[in-house]
């Protein structure tokens, strides 16, 4: 798993090395392999996410993730070279499936809300982007209903995930 972070801000946010373990977490609980896989995550500011939010999903205002999923995968296949050989990088030798922007001013004042740090609100916002490249969505009840469920099963665990791992 390779997590390729670009952080816009400057904010001390979760580095790649801690956004790679919390990644094999969630691509080993969706029953994903962990290696042969890439991610780019943009850390940016309100006026970025704003910017994209309105471009992308025509709403002229800031919100905390967005993720642009790549790879179509409505069946949850593994994500592997035999089944996503167009998608596969020979150079790089991984599948790259989406990126996620996650803006720090709006993860911050969701910290506050939700009465943890910043860093843990960005390694959530992380959690829920990852699902949404694997193929999970909030539009419909239940689909809904779906992706929670697995957010609280990563969230139970993010507290040991990230334990030594700053």
């Amino acid at each position: 798993m390779q997590v390729l972070l670009t952080n816009k801000t400057d904010a001390v946010l979760p580095n790649a090395k801690v956004l790679t373990k919390v990644a094999k977490f969630i691509l080993k609980e969706q029953g994903q392999p962990t290696r042969h896989i890439s991610v780019g995550v943009f850390y940016v500011d309100e006026a970025e996410i704003q910017k994209i939010n309105k471009e992308y999903r025509n709403l002229d205002k800031p919100t905390d993730v967005i993720s642009f999923r790549l790879l179509n995968n409505p069946e949850f296949k593994k994500i592997n070279k035999k089944n996503f050989a167009l998608d596969y990088d020979k150079d790089n030798h991984t599948i790259y499936i989406g990126e996620i922007f996650i803006c720090e001013s709006v993860a911050s004042a969701q910290a506050k809300e939700w009465q943890h740090s910043q860093y843990r609100e960005v390694v959530e916002l992380f959690c829920h982007g990852m699902l949404h490249l694997l193929g999970y969505d909030h539009e419909e009840e239940q689909d809904m209903l779906v992706m929670r469920e697995h957010e609280q099963i990563i969230c139970e665990h993010l507290d040991k995930m990230l334990k030594n791992v700053k």
